[in-house]
């Protein structure tokens, strides 16, 4: 019945734009030239199905619908993250993947990196049994996302015992930049998601990490600056709001979609898909929409997980944002050769195949806006009919204007400010719902080029460049007394393992753990200093400080304590640049962990 509400209201709202903008006259009476009138008639009909939809979004969001927890020691979880010079972001996702879920083995999928993935993924795996490493060389590798992801099935699933119940095994997949949040497993496994033997693939909700940082480009200018924040938070709000709409609203009509970051998979499914297809993922662009249409298709329920997220990367770049939404929106486009199979299978119901088709459409259908919408107009212009205000009030027109353009929209603003943790008054709240509206015109910049490059048969894509591949590092400021101090003092060691009642294995955990968790804690305080969050980036560097305390890292735990200093004064420029040194330092402790330490530990 609530669904069902929801469609009439939403109904409604689409019909009274449609009433509106036809009754006019703005663009010609009814009557007076049918090409003009089937044109009217094409952007009216699609203004208003785009006005449904939009409504139907804010409602299926507001709804608050909740997803409980279950017992992820219930199943077992491996994490894929594919790779392909990921130097910069790779040892940190790891290390977050790890810490956060000590039951999953990760999986790095590294697709002949020319820079030093593989050996950060190698160095951390001496401390980490359950941390994988899954190289590729061309000519197999550097040929798409999805062979990667499918070299890693074939390695993950070969690695399982034989008596392995396949349907209990969940695979995860994670861009090399992406943090799960730490409730993930938990609601993954939940009665509603992997819990109910009907669901195979689960998505959750996908959120940017540096959606705080107040210097996205570091080594620009306050201009360039305040535009990627805007960006980077635009981002934030998309994926929070529009796209978990979406997501909420195919819970509803049965047509969850997935995406490359945060998507799960019984491998019970991944071989159903490679009994119908020869592989789980295919060559599209969007493997991930690929993979739940698939899904779909074969009869398994998908879900979408709010209350758990993953975090990803935003970029604060406008031409890098139209390169990647190019790449996306042709890669759903792709997915079009789908559809029928879909359709032939049955196993998706009405609402679902309505929503899917209807979403795989919004591209040619605003190429058609594009296109007929500034040809009506001009038509209008030169024939004098924009004096329709004349003939109304100018309140009604101005009512339209805000009821039917502005607020479907500028309502997401107020919506995120709602949702989000951060502090945002109600001005900056409007103010998001307002660049909401500039920023969804955007797809005008990116679909077109998407259709182009698919018509032309142009399906190659260059990865994306990470933020930090672009920054020089900041100068770090000297620091004569760390000199002075031990890097390792290894009596600490020893003394722990005596404390330990010479557990070796247990001295052992210590110290793995510490070098497991280094990235984690690195970027925690890069991340808190970023954004100039005083108590954060204090907590950080404290924390910091006495693990290196434990350990014996005296050199490190100064430099950790330096930060936690200048920080506590407000100085975070200064701070940004002992980062620097933090990390030279914190490196050198975990490479003498590694290279002087596990043997005499081991007994090697």
């Amino acid at each position: 019945m609530k669904n069902l509400l929801m469609v009439v209201i939403a109904g409604a709202y689409g019909a009274a734009a449609f009433t509106l903008f036809s009754a006019t006259g703005i663009w010609g009476r009814w009557g007076e030239n049918g090409w003009r009138d089937a044109a009217l008639l094409l952007v009216t009909i699609t203004a208003a199905c785009a006005l449904t939809y939009i409504s139907m979004l804010v409602m299926a969001y507001l709804r608050r619908s909740r997803n409980p927890t279950g017992d992820p020691g219930q199943l077992e979880w491996h994490l894929m993250i594919p790779c392909r010079d990921e130097e910069s972001v790779i040892a940190a996702t790891v290390s977050a993947a790890r810490t956060s879920f000590p039951l999953a083995h990760v999986w790095v999928i590294d697709d002949d990196s020319e820079d030093a993935t593989a050996s950060i993924v190698a160095a951390l795996m001496e401390f980490d049994p359950r941390v994988h490493l899954i190289s590729r060389v061309r000519p197999d590798a550097r040929i798409g996302k999805g062979e990667a992801l499918n070299a890693a099935y074939r390695t993950i699933g070969a690695s399982l015992d034989a008596g392995t119940d396949r349907a209990q095994v969940i695979i995860g997949v994670l861009d090399a930049d992406g943090y799960l949040s730490d409730n993930t497993l938990a609601h993954v496994a939940g009665p509603e998601a992997f819990g109910d033997p009907k669901v195979g693939a689960v998505q959750v909700e996908v959120w940017m990490k540096n959606r705080n940082d107040r210097r996205p480009l570091p080594n620009r200018g306050r201009l360039a600056n305040a535009v990627g924040r805007l960006l980077v938070r635009m981002q934030d709000v998309e994926f929070r709001t529009t796209n978990s709409a979406m997501q909420l609203l195919r819970v509803a009509a049965g047509s969850v979609g997935m995406g490359g970051n945060g998507q799960f998979t019984r491998l019970s499914v991944l071989d159903e898909l490679t009994v119908a297809n020869g592989r789980p993922w295919g060559r599209k662009l969007c493997e991930d929409f690929e993979l739940g249409l698939g899904v779909l298709t074969l009869g398994h329920r998908t879900h979408y997980v709010r209350e758990a997220h993953v975090s990803q990367e935003a970029l604060p770049y406008l031409r890098r944002l139209l390169t990647q939404r190019t790449r996306w929106a042709q890669g759903v486009l792709e997915c079009a050769s789908l559809l029928p199979a879909l359709r032939r299978s049955g196993m998706v119901r009405l609402t679902g195949q309505l929503e899917i088709h209807y979403f795989m459409l919004l591209p040619w259908i605003m190429m058609v806006n594009l296109l007929v919408l500034p040809t009506l107009t001009f038509l209008a212009v030169v024939e004098g009919r924009f004096d329709f205000l004349s003939e109304s009030s100018l309140a009604f027109a101005v009512t339209a204007l805000l009821v039917f353009l502005i607020l479907p929209y500028a309502s997401w603003g107020p919506i995120y400010r709602r949702v989000t943790t951060e502090r945002i008054g109600v001005l900056a709240g409007i103010g998001l719902g307002l660049a909401t509206l500039v920023y969804a015109y955007l797809t005008y910049l990116y679909y077109p080029r998407a259709i182009a490059r698919l018509v032309t048969g142009r399906n190659a894509w260059a990865k994306t460049k990470r933020n930090a591949d672009d920054v020089v590092p900041l100068s770090a400021p000297a620091l004569p007394v760390l000199d002075s101090l031990a890097l390792l003092r290894r009596e600490q060691i020893e003394d722990l393992a005596g404390e330990l009642d010479q557990r070796n294995d247990l001295a052992l955990e210590f110290v793995s753990g510490f070098a497991i968790m280094w990235p984690t804690r690195l970027a925690r305080l890069n991340e808190t200093v970023a954004a100039a969050e005083q108590r954060a980036a204090r907590d950080a560097a404290v924390s910091l400080a006495a693990s290196a305390a434990m350990l014996g890292a005296d050199r490190l735990e100064a430099v950790a304590r330096a930060v936690d200093a200048v920080v506590a004064n407000g100085r975070f420029d200064e701070a940004r640049r002992l980062l620097t040194r933090v990390d030279e330092v914190g490196e050198q402790t975990v490479d003498v962990l590694r290279t002087q330490v596990l043997a005499d530990i081991r007994g090697e």
